[in-house]
């Protein structure tokens, strides 16, 4: 549309009822305040021919008004936060006000529904000592909405969370390494239909000395704390800096658990191999976080096998589930969180890290017909040139044909991650992930 403006040609998208508000959001945040748009009730990619000329034609007169009279704004239904406004609550005790807050908070829609501790100048000053940047010292704008993360922005939200002093290095990392993250820190997976979600791990010194858990990371409890602290911290300031709010950017249709934000640490002292820092060109003694955009996780049980060929395979089968990609960009990964009941008797018996990415990558093989059942081929805009060969073979040609899910074993990441038994956890991701090191933000 923007496009066609620069043309000199006055245009109006057609917004799907559900993503009203979302149009408003974002108009507001990519520099189109003014935006006009014309509202049909259902979305058209899974829609019957008939029913979206049906929508479409009810929509004219609406459309035409849009372009020769300016149309109609719409309402924006989201609650925008002033940043240097304070907020006071007054009750009879301190817990009464905390509720009140509390209340306050959720229905602008500013927290997670689970309780937020008070951000109070005092806590917050005591949070700003735990790292060596100034207040006003911007990190980056954090996607999706490119919201502007200063410091002092990042701790008000790590406040709300219930963090330490020491934890803030690893969540301003967190913070920044959202932004380095692929096209645009990932805007558009982020703002997607589907359950995308950032996982975040952390390597080097720092994880042992903050309590970071590499074991059984992703789970409640008290093992847990940290990695649930510093993993709300960071879901906070995604909503509140980067603007991710439900129906506002987040258009997500199902929802997903893993958007209550995991953190977890690498279990560098039960790995064979070098950590995945280390991979990425730091220093082992250096500590540094990873970010992923995942979009799924499969439990991958091994009930027997003991060879490093047959647990590599058991995970290469399982990695097959999911979708192949008939666009012209292709950038799925798979994230896998292997245990260390497989990753040492996988490398005790010769094979490196990069071993075993390209054997996973050699034997991960599926139905192409099964891939790509999900876009079909016919009459879809979306279907690269190079694979419309396709539409020459029967559906049960195209079931038979078995292809690699993923492009290379580049696109295969490994971390050791978890406690004793062999149930390795593979998780589709994408665009590649983004490290960044954490020592720079300490005090």
């Amino acid at each position: 549309m923007i496009e066609i403006e620069k043309m000199g040609k006055p245009a109006v998208p057609i917004v799907s009822g559900r993503f009203e508000k979302d149009a408003v959001a974002s108009s507001r945040t990519f520099a189109m305040p003014d935006l006009k748009f014309v509202t049909v009730p259902r979305i058209y990619r899974n829609l019957a021919l008939d029913e979206c000329v049906r929508q479409t034609e009810l929509a004219i007169d609406s459309l035409v008004h849009a372009l020769v009279s300016g149309g109609q704004e719409a309402e924006n239904g989201a609650t925008v936060h002033d940043p240097e406004r304070r907020y006071s609550y007054d009750a009879d005790d301190r817990y009464a006000a905390v509720l009140r807050m509390n209340e306050d908070f959720l229905s602008r829609d500013w927290g997670d529904s689970l309780p937020l501790y008070p951000a109070t100048r005092r806590v917050v000053d005591v949070l700003l000592q735990g790292t060596c940047l100034p207040p006003d010292h911007l990190v980056c704008d954090m996607p999706p909405g490119f919201g502007l993360a200063t410091v002092e922005k990042i701790a008000i939200n790590a406040a709300m969370a219930g963090a330490l002093p020491e934890h803030m290095p690893v969540i301003i990392a967190a913070v920044k390494a959202l932004s380095e993250l692929g096209p645009h820190g990932g805007k558009s997976l982020l703002m997607s239909t589907s359950p995308h979600a950032p996982v975040l791990v952390v390597n080097g010194p720092i994880a042992q000395e903050i309590g970071l858990n590499p074991r059984s990371g992703l789970g409640p409890g008290r093992d847990n704390r940290v990695n649930i602290t510093i993993g709300r911290a960071f879901s906070l300031c995604l909503r509140n800096i980067g603007q991710w709010y439900p129906g506002h950017m987040d258009m997500d249709t199902i929802g997903t658990t893993r958007k209550f934000v995991h953190c977890l640490a690498e279990n560098e002292a039960m790995s064979p191999w070098e950590p995945f820092h280390v991979d990425r060109g730091f220093g082992r003694e250096e500590s540094a976080i990873s970010i992923f955009v995942t979009d799924g996780e499969l439990d991958v049980q091994d009930q027997g096998n003991t060879s490093a060929e047959g647990l590599l395979k058991t995970i290469a089968y399982g990695c097959t589930f999911g979708t192949r990609s008939l666009g012209e960009r292709h950038d799925a990964e798979r994230l896998i969180f292997m245990p260390p009941d497989v990753a040492r008797p996988v490398g005790a018996q010769g094979f490196s890290k990069r071993g075993a990415k390209e054997f996973i990558h050699l034997n991960a093989n599926g139905s192409l017909g099964k891939m790509i059942q999900y876009m079909p081929l016919e009459g879809e805009a979306r279907v690269a040139a190079n694979w419309k060969w396709l539409l020459n073979h029967s559906e049960r040609e195209r079931l038979e044909m078995t292809i690699p899910v993923l492009e290379s074993a580049e696109r295969y990441y490994i971390m050791v991650i978890g406690a004793d038994r062999a149930k390795t956890l593979v998780m589709p991701s994408g665009p590649s992930p983004a490290t960044v090191g954490i020592d720079a933000y300490r005090p």
